[in-house]
């Protein structure tokens, strides 16, 4: 049996069997049409023709990747920068924000201190008006009361002179009854003369 035909049982005749070739190696695909390798190709296992290929292959594919690697890159250095552009416009909004807050603020603190200074006014105008009616009350009052005192000391005075007149007129009366007993003595004592008199 020839050496390279070891571990291989001739079938047949002594033929290999159908579609293996006689100079190919044990374990190697003996397959009618397939290319010889050399002893050289034999340490890469690969032929001439196929090795070129493969390099090529790998040189397109490494090629390709670096590509797709420094447009990944790029993609991620453009979605960096419109993140950091969103990101710097969303603070200038925000800052925005904060001042029209902080302008809104302040004019509503603004109109507050303006409404509070009204109400003080209108707070002072009122208290102003109170004490002036008040003032103008008590000073009503007053005039109502010394009219009334007057009213009363005039009242006191004509009461005073009703008194006097009434003590006079009883004066009058007193002074002419006792005029009228008098009288009416002086004549009893004449009838009680002229009775003696005439008794005599």
């Amino acid at each position: 049996m020839p050496f390279h035909q070891d571990g291989r049982e001739p079938v047949g005749n002594g033929h290999a069997a159908a579609g293996f070739s006689d100079d190919l190696m044990p374990g190697v695909a003996a397959v009618d049409g397939v290319a010889t390798f050399t002893g050289a190709d034999s340490a890469t296992g690969l032929g001439a023709d196929d090795a070129t290929s493969v390099a090529f292959t790998t040189g397109v594919d490494a090629s390709g990747a670096a590509t797709f690697l420094a447009a990944g890159f790029a993609a991620a250095l453009a979605g960096a920068a419109f993140f950091e552009a969103g990101l710097a416009a969303g603070f200038a909004a925000a800052f925005t924000g904060t001042a029209f807050f902080a302008a809104g603020l302040a004019a509503g603190f603004a109109t507050a201190f303006t409404g509070a200074a009204f109400f003080a006014a209108g707070l002072a105008a009122g208290f102003a008006t109170a004490f002036a009616g008040a003032a103008f009350f008590a000073a009503g009052l007053a005039a109502g009361f010394a009219t009334a005192f007057a009213g009363a000391a005039f009242f006191a005075t004509g009461l005073a002179a009703g008194f006097a007149t009434a003590f006079t007129g009883a004066a009058f009366f007193a002074t002419g009854l006792a005029a009228g007993f008098a009288t009416a003595f002086t004549g009893a004592a004449f009838f009680a003369a002229g009775l003696a008199a005439g008794f005599a």
